[in-house]
């Protein structure tokens, strides 16, 4: 029997309210989220926060968002690829989530806005965090790092952090974690999670697909490893933070992610969030303590095989 939390129950309500995003244009999708008003949430202590650009490799401008800890630096590196299909979403969407991860884990947290599908499918999303990477590689002096880098996300964001880390391990430069908050790792939408949570908590399979169809060029881009990373080498990938939510349709295919990751020789901790849904990582006015909780697990895990 499925559980749910009184506060996710509460959230799902309200968000199955909306009209579904299948029924939308990606346009029309951004600017209604755009139009929201802004939600009440409480952030965590930092030092100071920087909005910059970087050049992607094409000569694209991309923003990032740079959050350093208080204190004495130096200090590790966390890359943060936000959620949204890799089609919907921007800095401000993790901005809440970023301040505590940087104040929490005492790390340099850089958040990056690649560009969104359609207008820009796969692999520009990809190369655009891969190139923010790159370039956190480069300046980690003037950061204030310490050299130790982090790749993390959520959802599409998981999967670009992820599949960052396949990139860096072809290109034989080091990535010393990656951290991975209910990430996409295949396009194939058949699981028992994805039939048990298809319809009405918070991550629909046919929005799931919209999603995948506007990323994707071609059909046979669903089995890329660089896309679906479930389908890929995962030997020589750095120690891994992995977590699931109960009731989300990407659960199952998680869960198969960390026992390939772990049966590839990789250092895994896995978490299952008991009883929350998709997304509740930046939906910081309804999942406070979930969030603070999720931190928590991410801090003993970096302590433990990181920091």
């Amino acid at each position: 029997m499925t559980y749910v939390k009184e506060k996710a129950k509460r959230y799902l309500t309200n968000f199955n309210r909306l009209p579904s995003l299948t029924t939308m244009t990606p346009q029309r999708a951004r600017a209604l989220r755009a139009a929201l008003p802004p939600a009440t949430v409480k952030t965590g202590t930092v030092a100071t926060i920087e909005d910059r650009t970087i050049t992607a490799r094409d000569g694209a401008n991309i923003p990032i968002r740079i959050y350093t800890p208080k204190g004495d630096g130096p200090f590790p590196i966390i890359i943060y690829y936000h959620g949204g299909g890799w089609v919907l979403n921007d800095l401000s969407t993790c901005h809440a989530s970023c301040t505590l991860l940087a104040e929490k884990t005492k790390s340099i947290v850089v958040s990056v806005e690649y560009r969104l599908a359609p207008e820009f499918k796969f692999p520009i999303p990809l190369h655009d965090a891969y190139d923010a990477f790159t370039w956190v590689k480069s300046e980690v002096t003037q950061l204030q790092g310490n050299g130790v880098i982090a790749v993390a996300g959520d959802s599409a964001g998981g999967n670009l952090a992820t599949c960052v880390a396949l990139l860096a391990k072809e290109q034989h430069l080091s990535i010393d974690a990656q951290i991975l908050l209910y990430p996409v790792t295949n396009l194939s939408y058949e699981s028992d999670s994805y039939e048990t949570y298809a319809t009405g908590f918070g991550l629909d399979r046919d929005v799931m697909k919209w999603f995948g169809q506007y990323y994707i060029r071609t059909e046979a881009d669903a089995k890329n490893p660089l896309i679906a990373p479930l389908h890929g080498k995962l030997a020589g990938l750095p120690p891994t933070f992995l977590l699931v939510a109960e009731n989300d349709v990407l659960r199952d295919e998680g869960l198969l992610y960390g026992k390939k990751l772990a049966q590839s020789g990789v250092v895994v901790q896995q978490s299952i969030a008991s009883g929350l849904v998709h997304s509740f990582f930046t939906k910081n006015d309804v999942f406070e303590e979930e969030i603070d909780g999720t931190i928590e697990e991410i801090v003993s895990f970096l302590e433990t095989y990181v920091y």
